[in-house]
């Protein structure tokens, strides 16, 4: 199974505390951002790993039922020349009403996580970044997200008890491989 190398982890993804018990169970409650709707992380829609991208086409009749559009309305028309993605290219979500097309209206979370989440399918249906949110990597490093105003998941204040590394580490372990 292909995964992204990192030769480089920053300190702050082992010492931010984050989510109870992993990214998803915050992406569909979580009240942040400007309007405290949630979905501070979908403002700017996302790169799909290649990866994502077909199993996203493989279930595309289900989801395009689910979000009432054609997928193929929901991405950019060229790939990115970045090679640091699942399948070794990504693709641009576009965005709808000032966030990422799959975010559920008007509600929040996020369609894919939704779907994958409701039918047992893969996990790597998500697009990486969506799954490892607030850690992001780019050249082999691994680091957090630059914290978005109002954005609950970074909070340096967060209270939980585990760290985001611990909350994260099943999907770091599927995504990355370390040099």
């Amino acid at each position: 199974m292909d995964k992204i190398p990192i030769k480089k982890i920053f300190k702050n993804v082992y010492q931010q505390k984050g989510f109870p018990s992993g990214p998803f169970d915050v992406c569909l409650i979580c009240r942040c951002g400007e309007t405290k709707k949630g979905g501070a992380c979908c403002e700017k829609g996302v790169y799909v790993d290649k990866e994502s991208y077909d199993l996203i086409i493989k279930h595309k009749k289900k989801l395009e039922e689910k979000i009432g559009i054609k997928i193929k309305e929901c991405f950019d028309e060229q790939w990115s020349e970045d090679t640091e993605y699942l399948g070794k290219k990504g693709i641009g979500t576009k965005v709808k009403n000032g966030t990422c097309v799959f975010r559920v209206h008007p509600k929040q979370g996020c369609e894919i996580v939704s779907f994958v989440l409701k039918n047992n399918l893969p996990k790597r249906m998500i697009p990486s970044a969506c799954r490892l949110y607030p850690i992001t990597w780019d050249k082999g490093e691994l680091f957090l997200e630059k914290i978005k105003k109002n954005c609950v998941c970074i909070n340096k204040n967060n209270k939980t008890k585990r760290l985001i590394y611990e909350s994260q580490k099943e999907e770091i372990d599927d995504i990355f491989s370390f040099e």
